[in-house]
């Protein structure tokens, strides 16, 4: 199953399911408010494979924009081991998603 974080009306990122939840939990395990953390953490809890980053309101996209923009790669990079299978791909579709914010 995939998983997708809307960007944008018109601006979605769709991905395999475990990497979708990878992505969420990197939000949860560092978003302040904890309603928020709480919101995310349901999300993978739930599978429900769906993340409208403007569904929190406007503070809360801009922390999470500004955490997938300037951390996931390289949070990724660090967890994802070298011998894991896909990595390259993985790394790729996460530059991507920062790229597109």
């Amino acid at each position: 199953m995939a998983g997708t974080i809307s960007l944008s009306p018109e601006k979605r990122w769709s991905v395999a399911g475990w990497l979708f939840d990878w992505t969420v939990e990197f939000l949860a395990g560092r978003v302040v408010e904890p309603e928020l953390r709480a919101s995310l953490q349901e999300i993978v809890d739930e599978n429900l494979g769906w993340l409208g980053l403007g569904d929190f309101g406007p503070d809360p996209e801009r922390e999470m924009r500004a955490l997938l923009r300037d951390e996931v790669v390289e949070a990724a990079d660090t967890a994802f081991g070298a011998d894991m299978a896909g990595r390259e791909a993985a790394l790729g579709h996460l530059r991507d998603l920062a790229a597109g914010l």
